[in-house]
């Protein structure tokens, strides 16, 4: 059984793993050095740099990598020039700023990687920081496009680490102009990995975003000392090579405008840069506090800001950065850690590579988001942190991947519904809908084979449903929203889980149209007996009818309503009634980015309701509480219906498919699953796990506090001088099972009880009990608390000829079944593993007949 939930626009759900490895040494902290001073110089475009440093050459260049003087790789007009102390620095630095050729003149200045020094790490209680961001969820819609690169500019990434085999795109070395990138710290392999570490490897951690790449910009020299000048020069070079986002993990208390410019460099060429807040509570940070970065502040495990984090910095969201597990390199080698320079891995550093990590997911979906597009999905679906609203330090509170990813992807459903629909939500035009009304009710992740990891978004209108399988294909196609072949599966009952996969189900007996509570009308499965008859003939006047029960007959009286069939369907062999062909083909109030225009509701006018696979059939339909007649006509993707008694704009109208369709697949009191991953250990779905008729169980005379092996792995067990029978324990640890008992009591009135025993949560130290007394009560039982009581369900004439009752166990929730229905539910926190069995209490004198331990068979 597939555990079901209810879901709201933007709320929150989870599934998947992350692997976390033991802790690895780690060498060298950053700190500063002496080294000659720099001067970063802008100048005006064709300015001669020679003629402008020959103006000051009383003051001694120094030479340093690269040159006395080399410009910047993204910016020819940009200059680092180097002098022997500060003092020759200064001196020149006065007289380049009043240069006419000299726009920008300053000094070099240091920046720092941030990580924080923790004395007393806990590494066994720290949470996931996957789980804290809600990564499981967002990995259903995407865990990145192979084509986004994450420009990281920092320290250099390890070129041999395992977690980045073919992962990492040609970088660059800004220090010294090469390509020597690799990493000479461990910090920027570090917040690479957080990024995007391979998943799915058998090794390691997975990064936020596991398939999109990293491009390695060195900009720390070998004294661990990182200037303004070669930051600049990283970030320029990153935009020119490709990078689609750009993470920096470092900063300091003074601004500089070359650095700035550069950050505007990205900002003006679309591209993303976040930046860390800084490890310094009380001071501001550069670059994260320049308007064009989007600043990250770092939390800790509870969802608090971190002590250590900026409440100075304009920071625009928060992200776990206390403890964070991720690869590592060190000179004793690659792997995995929360350590880094002997230190436990704390710092904004981190928090924002998970943000990075995020908008390369978002990009991944939607490649034409910018900077300031991405600052508003990520703040808008943040979490609060704190108190509601803005917070010093958190910005807009914790960051949701999951919601910012589906916000994006959603985006994609409003653009589908926003022409026709929005018109009517606003009043600007008197119509039916043709989705629904907005935001759409309900949204899950359903399987489907063709998705990224056989899972896709899906959300439910009223009338449809719109899926996105491909989220990296072209936004701008017809068919990058899809809305399913609904009605072919509501009819056939085969539903739909890939391109050429289908589970087969009983056909919908749920109304195609009227009152939910009609009985008269046909429901879908009425049209599976009809979806071979022949087309009526063209202008043939339409008065064929159909019962609930499949009849087909015709009413001459129904000529009357000049309803006649029209457009002939070569693929399907069905005729459309001329009422539903107008429509299809009507025109009206149409809103675009403009406003209102007059166009075509239906383009392609198939997008909307697929092919027709019905004719057109009258019925009678109680409408409002009235018996109406009623035409309606099935398509792939929808039915349409026209009711002559309707005022005239809602004569033809959608059916509600999406809703008649998400009752039929989810029960209508469950609610869509999130469908995890499938476990290649697990059981097969339906697979018999264990059984055993009496036979094997022996007799009722076991003696009080004995135990009776039955196969290896298996027990009876006695615990007290009351039970006749006691307990089989299978020893599975199985998550998600089925567990069915079927007994036959042989004194109904000795007042004894049968029980299944679904699972023991062994971290609580409790059980769930299903039972059957042999006064016909059932009960679900926690412990010995009982949770839910139906008394009287189930007679002890019934009782004696034999009784089947089950438990269907998903994670933490339990349903009881008796002879398949289900009768109770419990549902509790934590631990949800153990095992399954059989136990007999009371006085009462009864035979187990047989009982089965099965994986769980999908909801349907």
């Amino acid at each position: 059984m597939t555990f079901l939930r209810r879901f709201a626009p933007l709320a929150a759900s989870l599934v998947l793993a992350l692997l976390v490895f033991a802790p690895v040494a780690a060498t060298g902290a950053p700190a500063s050095s002496g080294k000659p001073t720099e001067l970063l110089l802008k100048l005006a475009p064709g300015a001669d740099l020679d003629g402008v440093l020959a103006t000051y050459d009383g003051y001694a260049l120094q030479t340093v990598s690269g040159g006395a003087a080399r410009q910047l790789s993204g910016d020819a007009n940009i200059t680092r020039v180097a002098y022997a102390d500060d003092a020759a620095a200064l001196r020149a630095l006065a007289q380049l700023r009043h240069h006419p050729a000299v726009l920008v003149a300053e000094l070099e200045q240091g920046r720092e990687l941030f990580w924080e020094p923790d004395d007393e790490p806990d590494y066994d209680l720290q949470e996931e920081w996957v789980e804290q961001v809600n990564l499981p969820a967002a990995w259903n819609i995407s865990t990145g496009n192979d084509t986004i690169v994450v420009g990281v500019v920092d320290s250099g990434v390890s070129p041999t680490h395992p977690d980045f085999e073919d992962k990492l795109v040609s970088g660059y070395n800004a220090v010294d102009g090469d390509e020597n990138w690799a990493d000479n710290n461990g910090h920027g392999t570090h917040v690479a990995g957080i990024i995007a570490a391979s998943g799915s490897n058998a090794q390691g951690t997975a990064g936020v975003a596991m398939d999109v790449k990293i491009m390695p910009v060195r900009v720390l020299d070998d004294e661990n000392f990182i200037s303004t000048a070669s930051i600049a020069d990283g970030i320029m070079w990153a935009v020119d090579n490709g990078a689609d986002v750009i993470n920096l993990s470092f900063g300091a208390q003074s601004a500089s405008t070359i650095e700035q410019e550069a950050v505007q460099y990205a900002y003006n060429a679309n591209v993303p840069v976040l930046a860390a807040s800084g490890n310094y509570t009380n001071r501001i940070s550069y670059p994260a506090s320049y308007p064009e970065a989007i600043s990250v502040g770092a939390l800790d495990s509870s969802g608090n800001r971190a002590v250590f984090s900026s409440v100075i910095s304009e920071v625009d969201l928060a992200a776990p950065g206390v403890l964070i597990y991720s690869p590592h390199w060190s000179p004793a080698g690659d792997g995995w850690t929360n350590v880094l320079n002997n230190q436990p891995v704390s710092g904004t550093s981190f928090a924002v590579a998970i943000a990075s990590g995020v908008t390369a997911l978002l990009r991944s979906v939607n490649g034409d988001l910018g900077p300031e597009d991405v600052r508003s999905v990520l703040t808008s679906t943040a979490v609060d942190s704190g108190e509601p609203g803005n917070e010093a330090g958190v910005g807009a509170g914790q960051l949701d991947a999951e919601a910012a990813l589906r916000s994006v992807a959603f985006a994609a459903m409003f653009d589908t519904w926003f022409p026709t629909d929005s018109p009517v939500a606003g009043g600007a035009v008197q119509r039916t809908w043709l989705w629904g009304e907005d935001p759409p009710p309900y949204f899950a992740y359903e399987s489907y084979a063709e998705a990224q990891h056989g899972v896709r978004l899906v959300y439910y209108y009223d009338k449809s449903r719109m899926e996105i399988t491909d989220p990296f294909d072209d936004r701008a196609a017809v068919w990058y929203v899809t809305n399913g072949l609904l009605v072919n599966e509501l009819i056939t009952g085969r539903v739909q889980v890939g391109d050429g996969d289908f589970i087969d189900r009983e056909p919908a007996a749920v109304n195609v149209a009227g009152d939910p509570d009609d009985t008269l009308g046909p429901t879908y499965a009425t049209f599976s007996e009809v979806l071979d008859a022949d087309p009526v003939a063209e202008n043939l006047p339409i008065s064929q009818t159909i019962t609930r029960d499949g009849d087909v007959g015709a009413d001459p009286l129904l000529i009357s309503y000049g309803v006649v069939g029209a457009y002939l369907d070569e693929t399907t062999g069905h005729r459309v009634a001329n009422v539903f062909w107008d429509y299809l083909n009507s025109t009206g109030p149409i809103a675009t980015n403009e406003g209102l225009v007059d166009g075509p509701l239906f383009e392609p006018w198939f997008f909307a309701t697929g092919l027709p696979v019905t004719e057109a059939y009258w019925a009678e339909v109680k409408v409002a509480g009235v018996v109406q007649d009623v035409l309606m006509q099935c398509f792939e993707r929808r039915c349409l219906t026209y009711t002559p008694s309707n005022p005239l704009a809602w004569r033809v109208e959608m059916g509600n498919v999406g809703l008649h369709y998400y009752a039929w697949r989810y029960d209508d009191e469950s609610q869509p699953p999130i469908e995890p991953p499938e476990d290649p250990d697990a059981p097969a779905r339906g697979e018999l796990i264990f059984e055993a008729g009496f036979e094997v169980f022996g007799s009722a005379e076991i003696d009080a506090g004995s135990r009776t092996v039955v196969e290896e792995g298996y027990l009876i067990e006695v615990d007290n001088a009351d039970a006749e029978i006691g307990a089989l324990i299978p020893q599975l640890t199985v998550e998600d099972v089925i567990v069915t008992g079927t007994v036959r009591f042989l004194d109904a009135e000795a007042g004894g009880a049968f029980c299944v025993v679904s699972r023991f949560v062994h971290t609580a130290g409790v059980q769930y009990r299903a039972c059957i007394g042999a006064n016909g009560d059932v009960s679900l039982l926690y412990g010995e608390e009982p949770l839910i009581v139906e008394a009287g369900y189930v007679q002890p004439a019934e009782m004696s000829a034999g009784v089947q009752i089950s438990i269907l166990s998903s994670g933490s929730s339990h349903w009881l079944e008796v002879n398949g229905e289900i009768v109770g539910y419990a549902e509790h926190e934590g631990a949800a593993v153990g095992s399954a069995g059989l136990v007999g209490v009371g006085d009462g004198v009864f035979l187990v007949i047989n009982y089965a331990v099965y994986a769980p068979v999908v909801a349907e």
